[in-house]
């Protein structure tokens, strides 16, 4: 394929290949995206792999962290097809029955999650309380790190040689950002199941339960999950990448699918094929 007759080629159709091209549309410049797939979609492709006629997500299916996003109303994708379906209920874990217990699950409102915690756990429910609050507390400031460039380290800020209030808060951040899904699921709950429910955030990323970076990710699903619910793509999670790509055909934009790449060809720093 010729390239001069594009000011942007973005390889690969997932959500965020088709994101980027359609804010680099928006911006005025001709683009076009190419999928070695037969479908658009990446990690949120919805297919038929059981019977004709019925669709499945088939890796991404809840819409959580996505929640936290601008993108939605920055592009008005739910003109181009886009919607969530908003349940109740937006997580259960089920244990053995020997317990006579049976589950516990999270809703959007926070009041029943945490009577459902309380089946376990009085105390774990009244430390989920202090965790979401103080979620709700930092929320502004961690949509903004989500969707903002990460920020540079500032190592002069530790050479001054005194241990002001500001550096140890600093460093506790720092340890609390490393910790495993474990480490932080034995240091707040006391109760087996409730350690479950919450650690089993992490593995949606694919962390195992003592890998860096667990414990964070735990914490952040599990309280926009409370906060904005785990959500459910109408029609598929394929009508997300689908509305995207309606998007940028209406500024221009193009997306070819069937077609990989082998090799990008690069002059004085700049890709020219």
């Amino acid at each position: 394929m010729s390239t001069s007759e594009y000011d942007a080629i973005v390889i690969g159709a997932g959500h965020n290949g088709l994101t980027c091209a359609c804010y680099l549309a928006k911006a005025g410049l001709k683009v076009v995206v190419i999928e070695q797939y037969h479908s658009i979609g990446g990690m949120t492709i919805t297919e038929e792999v059981t019977l004709p006629g019925f669709k499945s997500d088939v890796h991404a299916f809840g819409y959580q962290l996505a929640n936290l996003s601008p993108v939605p109303k920055e592009l008005n994708l739910e003109n181009w097809g886009f919607e969530l379906i908003r349940p109740e209920i937006s997580y259960s874990h089920i244990f053995p029955k020997d317990t006579g217990l049976g589950y516990i699950a999270m809703y959007r409102d926070i009041s029943k999650t945490l009577k459902s915690i309380q089946k376990y756990s009085k105390k774990d429910a009244k430390v989920w309380n202090k965790l979401f609050d103080k979620y709700k507390a930092q929320r502004d400031s961690i949509v903004s790190s989500i969707n903002s460039p990460p920020t540079s380290s500032n190592p002069s800020a530790y050479n001054q040689g005194n241990e002001t209030e500001g550096i140890i808060e600093s460093f506790t951040e720092y340890r609390i950002a490393l910790q495993s899904m474990r480490s932080w699921c034995d240091e707040w709950f006391e109760t087996e199941e409730v350690k479950v429910m919450f650690g089993t955030f992490a593995s949606f990323v694919g962390l195992s339960p003592d890998d860096a970076g667990g414990g964070e990710l735990s914490y952040l699903f599990a309280s926009v999950m409370q906060d904005c619910g785990n959500n459910v793509v109408r029609g598929g999670f394929g009508n997300l990448p689908n509305s995207l790509a309606k998007y940028l055909e209406s500024k221009g934009g193009q997306v070819i699918t069937n077609l990989g790449v082998e090799k990008i060809i690069m002059k004085n720093s700049r890709a020219t094929g």
